[in-house]
């Protein structure tokens, strides 16, 4: 023990960060990270829609407190985005949705069940969209414009769809992943937005290429597995091919939550739920960094600037 110049003996005190500062250094390295990756994004356009499939995590936390997390992010930037809502969490939590409409965002439909649409068939698929969509209609309070499909399925196994999708008064799908992919995939499919010979307007996912691979890289575990310079590279390709291409993210409420423990997922095997648990301590700086010096707006606010330039595309039979 040390002693004072009295000869008494001194204690030794160990330094304690004052109350707050861990939080405040989480706080300082978001703050940085999320400037790091405005300029990776900065060669984007300044308008874009940020999407959100709102669905349960099978086997997972639910949907309600990520999903307000994202409203908070959103109201922080002054943005509108679109939420694509499953009808289990339709069903579920009628609050969440109508919290989701009050904050001025659109609902639009993920679907009435989280399964490929090929799986489905089409008198499935009719009876149960039409079933989802009156209720979220009912929810919501307003008939939904928009649709997608659960692992973007709009794949040649189901080129019904559309047709369905339609007839029951959708205007748009953002459906359709225009590249070969693990889960989902229509290679030869347009890059940019078309009709379908009934009508129905097609946002397909934007896509960034890494050699011979296309992958939709403003989306969900893409976006943040992907390194800084690897989305900046993308971003700066994406941006000088566009010609007025319209701009679109998309992501999942558990993408953000980081207190869920790991699930495994039947859909995705051991990697993949792996890959989906992991690194998303990056996913709301990523998306900050996103939204910093860029407007959103919701898909139903585009749809006659998009469809006025888009062509019609017969699918090849």
């Amino acid at each position: 023990m040390a002693l004072t110049g009295t000869g008494a003996p001194a204690t030794s005190i160990a330094m304690q960060p004052c109350p707050g500062t861990h939080t405040y250094q989480r706080e300082s390295g978001r703050t940085r990270a999320a400037e790091r990756a405005a300029l990776g994004f900065a060669t984007l356009p300044a308008l874009f829609t940020f999407t959100v499939d709102v669905e349960t995590h099978p086997g997972g936390a639910g949907a309600a407190a990520p999903t307000r997390r994202l409203l908070d992010l959103l109201d922080a930037t002054g943005s509108l985005g679109t939420f694509f809502v499953l009808d289990e969490v339709v069903r579920a939590d009628p609050t969440l949705v109508r919290d989701i409409v009050r904050h001025g965002h659109e609902v639009a439909s993920h679907g009435h069940a989280h399964r490929h649409l090929a799986a489905e068939g089409p008198v499935a698929f009719r009876a149960g969209m039409t079933a989802a969509r009156a209720r979220l209609a009912d929810v919501s309070g307003a008939p939904p414009l928009g649709y997608r499909a659960p692992y973007f399925s709009l794949t040649p196994a189901a080129r019904w769809a559309p047709a369905i999708l339609a007839e029951l008064g959708f205007a748009y799908s953002s459906s359709l992943l225009p590249a070969r992919n693990p889960l989902a995939g229509w290679p030869g499919a347009p890059l940019r937005p078309f009709h379908w010979t009934g009508g129905l307007l097609e946002l397909p996912v934007p896509l960034g290429r890494i050699g011979p691979l296309a992958l939709p890289f403003l989306g969900g575990m893409y976006l943040r597995w992907l390194p800084p310079w690897r989305l900046r590279a993308l971003s700066r390709d994406w941006a000088a091919k566009a010609d007025g291409d319209p701009l679109w993210s998309y992501c999942h409420p558990y993408d953000l939550d980081t207190a869920e423990g790991l699930v495994r997922r039947p859909d995705a095997g051991a990697l993949g739920s792996l890959m989906l648990w992991l690194n998303r301590r990056s996913t709301l700086p990523r998306l900050q960094g996103l939204l910093r010096g860029r407007r959103s707006v919701p898909f139903a606010a585009r749809l006659a600037e998009i469809g006025a330039q888009a062509p019609v595309w017969p699918p090849p039979a």
